[in-house]
């Protein structure tokens, strides 16, 4: 089983169709997680204000309210790391729902294999401990490895795990491109098979945060066709 804190992780799942929500709630068992089911968005929001579970997987389609609405709802106040199942499937939909605070997305019809591969990369962004290192610094952005603090010109940035992750490994080679499959497996787990419409939503919107003129990013840098750089002087 696996635990955190001495206790099972729990993942809420939510999804109105019943098979899909038993076979995706099986797959969690056996992987050693506690699944959670429910399939009504205002449901989820309850759920997740009383249980604070430690992952959701969110169906879009549901019949009370869009699970876009649900996952705005809850990015207004939380950073719950969250993976959004669709059975859509097309780009525009991906880059909508990572737009809209996912911090991954997973069409149907998914295998077992990668449902619980993202699961399980997602979770590790969440407790991954950094190299010993206590404190990052890159011009007047400063990282706390301790406290997971991120600061620039003394302002505090919050981060998702996943915007977190992405700064600090910009952030250990600073002065040097990570290429886009480097920078994937360094943030979401060497077994990770997602496509880079999820890195450059996340890039956005962790320059969003960060960036005085985000269409002009001098701390996160795009090189065409290769990935992404962060000077270590004013670009």
């Amino acid at each position: 089983m696996v635990m955190l804190e001495e206790r099972p992780l729990q993942i809420l799942v939510v999804e109105d169709d019943d098979d899909t929500s038993e076979v995706v709630c099986t797959l969690l068992e056996d992987a050693g997680y506690t699944p959670v089911p429910v399939d009504r968005g205002e449901v989820a929001l309850d759920e997740i204000a009383n249980l604070s579970p430690d992952l959701v997987l969110l169906d879009i389609n549901l019949p009370d309210i869009n699970g876009l609405e649900v996952l705005r709802t809850v990015r207004a106040h939380s950073f719950l790391p969250m993976i959004v199942l669709s059975g859509y499937g097309k780009d525009r939909d991906r880059v909508i729902a990572l737009e809209a605070g996912a911090d991954d997305y997973l069409g149907k019809p998914f295998s077992s294999e990668e449902l619980i591969a993202r699961v399980r990369a997602l979770l590790r962004r969440v407790e991954w401990t950094p190299k010993p290192e206590t404190k990052l610094k890159v011009r007047r952005l400063e990282l706390d490895m301790p406290r997971r603090h991120v600061t620039i010109n003394g302002k505090r940035l919050h981060l998702t795990p996943i915007e977190y992750g992405i700064l600090v490994t910009l952030m250990r080679s600073a002065g040097k491109t990570v290429n886009h499959d480097e920078l994937l497996r360094a943030v979401w787990g060497e077994n990770y098979r997602g496509d880079y419409s999820v890195l450059r939503v996340n890039v956005s919107r962790l320059r969003q945060k960060l960036e005085e003129n985000p269409r002009r990013p001098a701390y996160v840098v795009t090189v065409p066709g290769r990935g992404y750089w962060m000077p270590v002087g004013r670009p």
